[in-house]
C-alpha cells in the first residue's frame, strides 16, 4: 500500500484534467452549434471605395428589396447581379442603440442555415453597410438584427427581406 500511495495525487490530478476539459469541449460544441452550410467555402466580401460609392449612388443597374417587419423601423436593400456575385446595400432607419449593434445576416431560404455578413454603421441617413457575395447563394433573406453583443449568434431580428434568383 505505501508503494502505491504517491501515486494517488497524481492519478486523481489527471482524471481531474481529464474530466475538466471533456466538459469544457463539450460545452464549447453545444455553445457554437453545428456549422451553417450556407454559403460554405463562400466568403462575403467587403465592397472598395469606388464600389461602395457606385452603390450609394445608384449607378449600375440596381435593384430594391424592402425590408418588412420593423415597428420602429424600415429600410431596404439595394443590390446587383453582375460578374458572378450580389453587390449588395442594406439601408435602414432605425432608432440608436445606447448598447449593442444592428447586424446583418444572410439565411437560407430553403433551411434555418444562416450566415453573419456585416454590421451596420450609423451614417447621415440612418444606419448602411454594404457587402457582396457568389450568386450562387441566390436566393437569400436578408435579415438586420438587434444585438447586445457582437458576436456570432442570432439575437433579436428586426427587419428582413428576400433577394431573389432572376
Amino acid at each position: 500500500m505505501k508503494k502505491a500511495l504517491p501515486f494517488v495525487f497524481p492519478v486523481a490530478a489527471l482524471f481531474l484534467v481529464a474530466f475538466l476539459a471533456f466538459r469544457w469541449y463539450g460545452q464549447r460544441t453545444e455553445q457554437t452549434g453545428e456549422i451553417s452550410e450556407f454559403g460554405e467555402g463562400i466568403e462575403i466580401e467587403e465592397l472598395s471605395s469606388s464600389e461602395l460609392d457606385s452603390v450609394i449612388k445608384g449607378v449600375g443597374d440596381f435593384k430594391t428589396v424592402e425590408l418588412e417587419g420593423g415597428e420602429d423601423g424600415l429600410g431596404g436593400v439595394r443590390y446587383e447581379i453582375a460578374n458572378d456575385r450580389v453587390t449588395f446595400s442594406v439601408s435602414a432607419s432605425l432608432p440608436e442603440l445606447e448598447e449593442g449593434v444592428y447586424q446583418v445576416w444572410l439565411k437560407a431560404i430553403d433551411s434555418e442555415a444562416t450566415r453573419k455578413a456585416f454590421n451596420l454603421e450609423y451614417a447621415k441617413g440612418g444606419f448602411m453597410g454594404s457587402a457582396a457575395i457568389s450568386d450562387e447563394t441566390l436566393p437569400f433573406e436578408v435579415l438586420v438584427s438587434r444585438e447586445k453583443s457582437d458576436d456570432d449568434s442570432l439575437e433579436e431580428v428586426v427587419l428582413r427581406g428576400v433577394i431573389p434568383q432572376e
